[in-house]
C-alpha cells in the first residue's frame, strides 16, 4: 500500500465528489509527478472515478443531459479509444502533453485569446466533443473541457454534476475496455489495487453528507485552476 496513492485519491476524491470531475484531473498529473508512469496512473484512477461516478449518479438519472450524452457517445468516445490506443503504443512523452496542457487550462480565464477559443468551440459542439475525445485519450484530462462545455448549459447544479457524472464513467469504461482488449492489461484485476479504489466511495459518501451543499463553485474554480498551473509547471520542468 503507497500512502501518496491514498492521499492522492482523497484528496481528488473530495473534489470529484463535489463538481463531479477531480480523481482524473487531478490525480493523473500528481502521480506522474510522484513518479507513477501513465498506464499506472490509469490503472489506480479509472476504477476510482467510475465508482464515485456510479454514486453520484445512483437515484439522478432523470437528470442527465441525455441529447448532450449522445452527442458525447457519438463525437468523443471513438477517439479516446483511438488516442489511447496510440499513446501506449508509441513511447510519447506524456509528462510534457499533459504538462502544458494543464497549463493552458489553469489560465483560460485570464488570457483573452484562449477564453475566446474555447468559447467558440462551444459553439460547435462536435467538433468541440472531437478534440475533447483526442485530448482525453492522450492525457487523460479531457475532464476540464467537459466541465467548462457543461457548465455552460442552462442546466441546474444538480444536473450538471449528474451529466459529467455519466460522462467521466462512460470516458473510463471504454478507457478500461480499451487497455484490456488492446493491450492485454490485466492489472485492473489486481486485488491489491482495490484498497484505492474502495477509497473513493467511501469519500463520496462522507462529502455527501457533509460538504456538498455547503462550497462555493467560484472559490473552486480560481484555487482549481492556481493548483492546475503549479501542477503544469512541475511536470513540464520534471520532464
Amino acid at each position: 500500500m503507497d500512502y501518496y496513492i491514498l492521499i492522492t485519491i482523497l484528496i481528488t476524491a473530495i473534489v470529484q465528489s463535489i463538481f463531479g470531475t477531480g480523481v482524473l484531473l487531478f490525480g493523473t498529473p500528481l502521480l506522474l509527478i510522484l513518479g507513477y508512469n501513465f498506464q499506472y496512473a490509469l490503472i489506480i484512477l479509472l476504477p476510482t472515478s467510475i465508482l464515485i461516478s456510479f454514486f453520484q449518479l445512483k437515484n439522478n438519472l432523470n437528470k442527465i443531459d441525455i441529447q448532450f450524452y449522445k452527442r458525447l457517445l457519438l463525437f468523443s468516445i471513438p477517439l479516446i479509444i483511438l488516442f489511447l490506443y496510440l499513446t501506449n503504443l508509441n513511447s510519447i512523452k506524456i509528462n510534457l502533453f499533459v504538462g502544458i496542457f494543464l497549463v493552458v487550462v489553469s489560465i483560460k480565464e485570464n488570457i483573452l485569446s484562449i477564453n475566446r477559443l474555447i468559447k467558440f468551440l462551444i459553439k460547435y459542439e462536435s467538433l468541440y466533443l472531437m478534440i475533447m475525445g483526442m485530448i482525453h485519450g492522450i492525457t487523460n484530462l479531457g475532464g476540464a473541457l467537459l466541465s467548462a462545455i457543461v457548465f455552460s448549459k442552462n442546466l441546474s447544479k444538480d444536473s450538471k454534476r449528474t451529466t459529467i457524472a455519466i460522462c467521466y464513467l462512460t470516458f473510463a469504461l471504454f478507457q478500461i475496455i480499451t487497455l484490456i482488449i488492446a493491450f492485454n492489461d490485466n492489472s485492473f484485476l489486481n486485488i491489491f489495487n482495490f484498497v484505492y479504489w474502495i477509497l473513493g466511495p467511501v469519500t463520496f459518501f462522507t462529502v455527501e453528507k457533509y460538504l456538498y451543499f455547503r462550497i462555493d463553485g467560484r472559490k473552486y474554480i480560481k484555487y482549481s485552476n492556481f493548483f492546475l498551473f503549479v501542477l503544469g509547471l512541475m511536470l513540464i520542468i520534471k520532464n
